[in-house]
Parts: structure tokens; C-alpha cells; sequence
């Protein structure tokens, strides 16, 4: 293909891809909404599991009022917290952040979690 004919496949590719146009519309995708197994659910689901299961009324590290789920097995992990306040998810992310070494953080509306591995998630049921 010739600098011409490069040129021009170039020039198309942008237009298709949204390239160099000044365009003022963003696309944003949907966000889709998360819907959670019941806590009863992911305790028997982890126990299954081989997990040793802790489920509390609290976040007594924070003193908050939360359903909390904590589960280990070996280096593998999970700390799930339902019924999170929205003023709460900051405190809850803060302390997941300090407390775990290697860590992976969900944030939704009432929702917040710490796990290991996607293992761990499969385990609970929450993917």
C-alpha cells in the first residue's frame, strides 16, 4: 500500500473510531445493577467450601452497624460487609486498604467487599 492509500485508510479509521473530532457527546455505558445472594447464601456457599465463616451484626474495628461476613481458607479470603450507610464505605474501604496486604475492593450502594482471588468469589457465589 502506497503513503497515499495509507493516509486515507488511516483517515477512516479515526472517523469510525471517534478520532480527531471535536465531539462534545460522551458515551457512558449503563451501569448495570448488582444483585447479591443472600447472606445466608454466602455463608453456606463459603462453609461448602471448606471457608471458616464468621458472620457479625457490626464492624466492630469501626463501630458500625453492618451485616458482616468474614471468611479464610488458607491465604484466601473474603470480608463482605451488607447494609453499609453511604457515609460508612469510605471508613470500610480505608480499613480493608490497611488491614489486607493484597487486596481487591468492591464499592456498591449498600455493598462494600475485600477479597483475594476471583476463587473466593466463585466460592460465594457473588460472580
Amino acid at each position: 500500500m502506497n503513503r497515499k492509500g495509507a493516509a486515507a485508510a488511516l483517515a477512516v479509521m479515526c472517523m469510525l473510531a471517534g478520532c480527531g473530532g471535536n465531539n462534545e457527546e460522551k458515551v457512558e455505558a449503563a451501569r448495570e445493577e448488582q444483585v447479591y445472594p443472600e447472606e445466608k447464601d454466602v455463608v453456606a456457599s463459603l462453609e461448602e467450601a471448606g471457608f471458616e465463616v464468621e458472620q457479625t451484626d457490626d464492624f466492630a474495628e469501626l463501630d458500625l452497624d453492618v451485616s458482616r461476613i468474614r471468611a479464610v481458607k488458607g491465604e484466601e479470603y473474603l470480608d463482605l460487609c451488607y447494609d453499609v450507610a453511604s457515609d460508612a464505605s469510605d471508613k470500610i474501604v480505608e480499613y480493608y486498604a490497611q488491614s489486607y496486604q493484597k487486596y481487591n475492593l468492591v464499592v456498591d450502594e449498600e455493598t462494600v467487599y475485600c477479597y483475594s482471588s476471583e476463587s473466593v468469589l466463585q466460592s460465594a457465589g457473588l460472580n
